[in-house]
């Protein structure tokens, strides 16, 4: 089965494959921009090479084809049209047009997507923004490989060879909790200062090679000898340290959700807030909240997974139905669904059988119950 990611991400799990839903990778969009008919040429040879992504070539309607988009409005307006459909928005014209077009739509690192720009000729594939968490430097690189091109990477960390904050943070399916903070440390670590990993939350580190300068240590006893400290942890409270820290937190938390009918985001966004604040959770962990296929299109839910950037995860009930002995059963719940619970049967689900954090809360037409996913 083919499981799609939208832009609040929803799926329908199929028995068989439950437990790989954390494996499973979503398709990278990119966008190919060009306003010239030499861009075109260049434009139609790279998505070619790239025929292992999801590219969409946009142009003047003169050098358009069959298989292009048509630019109608000036090339910023136009990018603003297009920067939150794409992971990677690839630029084939010059730098200055580029940045002139997209100054008036960046948001922040953690959102805006990775811009590259080449030359007309194909010589040079330029990394200009977001680097690091839009991937525009993987980017590069893999255009410059496929290409026989030129990749120009400028960030700090990439041309020392060491690893930034937030790189660090990507490969272990982690979440900054303070940008500053992960700046500041990331300085200490271009600089070559002592820096401790303490790795609380036991995150996979198997696959990163670490800088010479980052060494990693289970707790947070022994600190005097280093510079800045970079901590994975689920917890809100605040470390009190004596040297610039920051706070990286796992994608492990998994909410089971059921509402009454209408219930607007608003409240069901407060509910999870607050939950997740009485257990002293971070609401960054969140990976996906999950719900029966009765509630698939319920807009709370949906604006609550964009409001926590989560995926929305809908449990077959038939699945439901083999676990939802295992919790507490509502004969109300089952006149209005057919069901006997839903969000612990869904959360348990959703979690890969993880561990129950919070039993099932009744909070004013809406249900809640925390799970953290181990795998």
């Amino acid at each position: 089965m083919n499981i799609v990611y939208q832009s609040c991400m929803t799926l329908a799990l199929p028995m068989s494959t439950v437990k790989g839903l954390s494996k499973t990778m979503k398709t990278e969009k990119w966008a190919i921009v060009t306003l010239t008919q030499d861009g075109m040429v260049l434009a139609n040879r790279l998505a070619e090479h790239l025929d292992d992504h999801e590219c969409q070539i946009y142009t003047k309607e003169k050098y358009a084809n069959e298989t292009t988009k048509i630019i109608t409005t000036d090339i910023s307006t136009f990018i603003g049209s297009i920067i939150g459909e794409y992971q990677i928005i690839c630029c084939i014209m010059a730098t200055g047009i580029v940045v002139r077009a997209i100054a008036p739509h960046l948001k922040h690192k953690s959102s805006d997507p990775g811009i590259l720009v080449m030359d007309t000729q194909g010589d040079f594939v330029i990394s200009l923004l977001s680097g690091h968490l839009g991937g525009a430097n993987d980017a590069a690189r893999l255009v410059a490989k496929r290409l026989s091109a030129q990749a120009v990477i400028t960030t700090g960390t990439d041309v020392k060879g060491t690893m930034a904050v937030d790189v660090l943070a990507q490969k272990i399916n982690c979440r900054i909790d303070d940008f500053t903070a992960a700046k500041d440390v990331t300085a200490l670590i271009l600089h070559g200062d002592p820096i401790v990993l303490v790795n609380l939350e036991n995150c996979d580190l198997d696959a990163v090679i670490l800088p010479k300068n980052i060494e990693t240590v289970a707790d947070l006893s022994e600190l005097a000898k280093y510079r800045g400290a970079i901590i994975t942890t689920l917890a809100t409270n605040k470390a009190d340290l004596p040297i610039p820290s920051v706070k990286l937190v796992p994608r492990k938390l998994v909410v089971g959700v059921g509402c009454r009918r209408d219930t607007p985001g608003e409240r069901i966004i407060e509910a999870i807030g607050e939950t997740l604040a009485a257990l002293n959770l971070n609401q960054k962990a969140i990976k996906s909240l999950a719900t029966i296929g009765l509630k698939a299109e319920e807009p709370g839910i949906t604006m609550a997974c964009e409001f926590f950037k989560a995926k929305k995860v809908i449990i077959p009930n038939e699945m439901v139905q083999m676990v939802q002995s295992r919790f507490e059963s509502s004969d109300f719940v089952f006149k209005t669904t057919g069901l006997y619970a839903v969000s612990e049967p869904c959360g348990f689900v959703a979690s890969s059988f993880g561990k129950c954090l919070l039993e099932k809360q009744k909070l004013d037409g809406i249900t809640l119950s925390v799970w953290l996913d181990e795998n």
